[in-house]
């Protein structure tokens, strides 16, 4: 095996995250972007394991099944193109996760790309910050019509980062000299916690630098907690916001601005999806649903092909496992749509979108269910029978941890195993409601073949346009 580092908690490039179905690897893709170089080798490699390839919910990219490591003239191949850290022990860290439509979002208030590409490197030149956590992330909000974080106006939407800069523009700025500034919050639990501390765009870099310095301090202080190294959550727990701020604030020049006021905007739904105008005037985005995440190499190519012929050789990677082909001239649009259907991909907003499913059976060894076929299997069923403009968010998650999504679901599917006529076979606890922690009991448990008849009878109920066959 070539594998170049020891194996972590959370899958990476330079190691293989052993499953049943063979080995996970995952690409990182700082801020989500891809030029067409880097999908052809990408989809190169995709054909050599016989692999598909996944979008994940921090817009990289998972490979799942494959059944011996890359070589290390991947390896290389893969750094030389900004596809793999240069320093392999940092590699296994989260995806600094961006708004998929930064610099081109007609709405925005700042283009973020420079800033993602600043910390990128920031991360890589400081191997020290290997020392933290994998699950240690920046998440870079420009306050466009598309953003991360909290502002959605639906909460399975919503995306938590441990580090969380997102723009606002500011009333009143006496002691600031940018009227576009950075808000800070730090994630834990799956919420975001607002500092109400502003950061001048010029100062984020070593703001950045000195809440990772004070972090690291931490975790070195900190024992591991149940063999794993302490994570923001802990850090907040222990420490508390103030006396956190203090310590960043003593390694600063500068000390932050507080209560300085300002306000973020809600972002719609299903806004990464569809065609939308974009800048400059006169081109346009499309935001495609892809069922799970999926993408197998003939559509890469295809996708790469088309960002070539009808863009500027760029995709777009989504927090929602969706994909954006921008830069499109709006009167090439309607040319384009076709092709993209030849490829199976659409830019409509049908359950596909909605659906989210984590690795199952048989690949992860703790899941109770085959999440990913049942989701599919669902997906088919109310693609069938339902349709709506804006799809309700459902969830399968194999086991409790709910890996495939942070935000809370409309309604949560929790593998289980149900005993049926003195045998074992696999089901699910259905959940209705965007938190299922502050349910006592699930309203149905029951094998899979009874779920989907349930769930479009309670959408239906929902007064959701049936077309039920």
């Amino acid at each position: 095996m070539n594998w170049l580092v020891e194996a972590n908690v959370c899958p990476g490039l330079f190691y293989g995250t052993p499953a049943q179905d063979g080995f996970l690897i995952r690409i990182r893709t700082p801020g989500g972007w891809l030029n067409s170089e880097q999908g052809k080798a990408i989809a190169t490699l995709l054909e050599q394991w016989h692999s598909t390839i996944q979008v994940t919910n921090r817009a990289n990219l998972q490979i799942r099944g494959v059944q011996k490591s890359p070589t290390l003239e991947d390896f290389q191949t893969l750094q030389k193109l900004g596809l793999a850290a240069h320093n392999p022990s940092i590699d296994h860290l989260r995806n600094i996760m961006s708004s998929p439509t930064a610099g081109i979002d007609c709405q925005e208030l700042i283009d973020t790309r420079q800033l993602v590409q600043e910390l990128d490197n920031f991360i890589q030149n400081h191997p020290s910050i290997a020392e933290l956590s994998p699950k240690f992330s920046i998440g870079i909000d420009g306050g466009g019509a598309v953003g991360i974080g909290t502002r959605s106006t639906i909460a399975w939407e919503h995306r938590y980062n441990e580090i969380q800069l997102s723009a606002i523009a500011l009333n009143n700025w006496t002691n600031l000299t940018s009227s576009v500034c950075f808000r800070l919050a730090l994630g834990g639990d799956k919420q975001l916690s607002d500092t109400d501390l502003l950061i001048e765009p010029k100062n984020c870099l070593s703001v950045v630098a000195a809440l990772v310095t004070v972090y690291l301090d931490y975790v070195k202080q900190t024992p591991s907690i149940n063999g794993k190294k302490p994570r923001m959550k802990h850090l907040l727990k222990d420490w508390g916001v103030e006396k956190y701020l203090e310590q960043v604030n003593s390694r600063l020049n500068h000390p932050l601005e507080r209560n300085v006021t300002g306000s973020t905007l809600p972002t719609q739904p299903y806004f990464h999806l569809g065609i939308h105008p974009q800048k400059p005037a006169g081109l346009s985005y499309i935001g495609l649903s892809l069922r799970l995440g999926q993408l197998t190499a003939t559509q890469l190519w295809g996708l790469v092909e088309l960002s070539e012929t009808f863009g500027s050789n760029q995709l777009r990677l989504t927090p929602w496992q969706t994909i954006i082909l921008p830069d499109i001239p709006d009167e090439k649009v309607s040319e384009l749509l076709p092709k993209l259907a030849s490829l199976g991909l659409s830019a409509s907003r049908g359950w596909d979108c909605a659906i989210v499913a984590c690795g199952g059976k048989p690949g992860c060894a703790v899941a109770a269910t085959a999440t990913q076929i049942h989701a599919t299997m669902l997906a088919d069923y109310l693609n069938d029978r339902l349709t709506c403009n804006s799809p309700v968010n459902i969830h399968l998650t194999g086991c409790a941890k709910s890996c495939a999504q942070p935000s809370p679901a409309e309604i949560t599917l929790l593998g289980t195993t149900i005993e049926q006529n003195g045998e074992i076979i696999e089901g699910y606890k259905v959940y209705i409601g965007d938190d299922k922690k502050s349910l006592k009991f699930p309203i149905f448990e029951g094998e899979f073949a009874k779920i989907p008849p349930i769930i479009a009878q309670f959408l239906i109920s929902q007064k959701l346009q049936s077309s039920q066959q």
